[in-house]
């Protein structure tokens, strides 16, 4: 299908030129990015990779049209949440399954190993976890200070530092999957903030 301006695509040999017409050492990406069609020029296509946030000229014999709403857990290809590859569903690990039938992780296998990577358990660790709270036991979460009852109404775990290992404080789960939402970065949570101070979701 012939691409214009604006298409979705995916960058199937991963190569090019960054930034710019042809010229120089060709350079490679990652295979099977996807992308948007920014430009058109004879025999090469500008795409802006939103996996890097970067524009690659690339030859267009390499570049295929996508249509992006039939890619996902029900298509045979789906696209990584990280790297913005398309690749076959089979590179995602399954989590669950539902009615609907299987349904996979949002990112890569090999965007997975980058997650789930974490720091050495350190001697601070290992003494935080005697403090953990046990089942049965009242806590109220630093964060969202709600109260509940360990291992009953809530499941409590322990917030890891994901650059040292050490446990920051023990939070309840749904907090935690928030902080993990938000890539446990400053910079997103303050932006959320912005964000709900700017449509007045606050109280003043």
């Amino acid at each position: 299908m012939a691409i214009s301006r604006g298409d979705w695509v995916v960058c199937s040999k991963g190569r090019g030129h960054l930034r710019g017409r042809p010229s120089g050492p060709v350079l490679k990406f990652d295979d099977h990015a996807v992308g948007r069609v920014k430009e058109i020029t004879g025999n090469f296509v500008d795409v802006w990779l939103i996996g890097s946030d970067t524009i690659w000229t690339v030859p267009i014999g390499e570049v295929d049209y996508l249509d992006v709403t039939e890619t996902g857990d029900k298509f045979q290809q789906k696209i990584c949440n990280i790297c913005h590859c398309l690749l076959p569903v089979t590179r995602f690990a399954r989590n669950q399954r539902n009615k609907h039938g299987i349904v996979r992780r949002p990112s890569c296998d090999r965007c997975r190993t980058d997650i789930d990577k974490r720091a050495p358990k350190t001697s601070q660790a290992r003494q935080m976890e005697k403090k953990r709270p046990r089942k049965g036991e009242d806590f109220s979460c630093p964060i969202c200070q709600k109260r509940s009852i360990v291992g009953v109404t809530a499941k409590v775990v322990a917030d890891h530092d994901r650059h040292t290992g050490n446990i920051r404080d023990f939070i309840c789960d749904s907090c935690n999957t928030g902080l993990g939402r938000f890539k446990n970065g400053k910079n997103l949570l303050y932006n959320a903030l912005s964000y709900v101070k700017a449509h007045d979701a606050l109280d003043p």
